[in-house]
């Protein structure tokens, strides 16, 4: 269940960091970085996204490799598809997560898991925020070889149990965050690359039903 609730968590930060700007330019200092990611970010309504992720766990001689696809629709509903090498489907509306089939004993620890309100601080990021993000995580930035690379720390008790820190890579030019990279609170890691984005496409609301057929899902993959 541990591994279920952080691949939400990345795939989360995966879809909800994604930004956009005509260049990278020159940032030398964590709020100076920052203020550049604020002004990158798009007038977004709508965003998917595919992401690959490897997961390094110490007690594994070679990693784990999953892959799926991120839908997002403002203000608060996110459709996370797990394809490989399982299916697996989260959604989340608001302060809600659904994950269909669950049994009963990981349900109740998803609902004990702060995933919506992780969720809440980390969609300032996607719009536009960071002194919003910043009241959920301390972070820092720095710009190194075209690219600004941040890094956030909980700061709330519950979520350092789970994660140690995130961090960010936005790449150039077109700064956009190409690589994500988790660190839990065991000593493992998550590292997530994303492609095929797409902002702005026609998404209906019954995509996040959760009683939505999959068939319908599946003409937004």
């Amino acid at each position: 269940m541990r591994s279920k609730l952080l691949c939400v968590i990345a795939g989360l930060a995966a879809g909800l960091t994604l930004g956009q700007a005509s260049a990278v330019r020159r940032c030398t200092s964590t709020e100076a970085c920052l203020r550049l990611i604020q002004q990158a970010q798009p007038d977004m309504r709508t965003m998917t996204a595919a992401y690959i992720q490897v997961k390094h766990v110490s007690l594994l001689d070679e990693p784990l490799v999953s892959s799926g696809r991120f839908i997002f629709k403002r203000p608060d509903r996110i459709l996370l598809k797990m394809e490989q090498p399982q299916p697996l489907t989260v959604t989340i509306t608001g302060r809600e997560v659904h994950i269909p089939n669950l049994p009963e004993r990981e349900r109740q620890a998803l609902g004990m898991a702060p995933i919506a309100a992780m969720f809440t601080q980390l969609s300032a990021v996607f719009t536009g925020s960071m002194q919003a993000l910043e009241q959920g995580f301390e972070a820092a930035a720095v710009e190194d070889d075209s690219a600004i690379y941040v890094t956030l720390v909980p700061r709330q008790e519950s979520w350092k149990r789970m994660f140690r820190s995130i961090q960010l890579r936005f790449a150039g030019p077109q700064l956009f965050v190409q690589k994500i990279r988790l660190d839990d609170a065991l000593g493992d890691n998550l590292e997530i690359t994303l492609s095929d984005v797409h902002y702005n496409i026609d998404i209906p609301d019954a995509t996040f039903d959760v009683a939505a057929p999959q068939a319908e899902r599946s003409e937004h993959k």
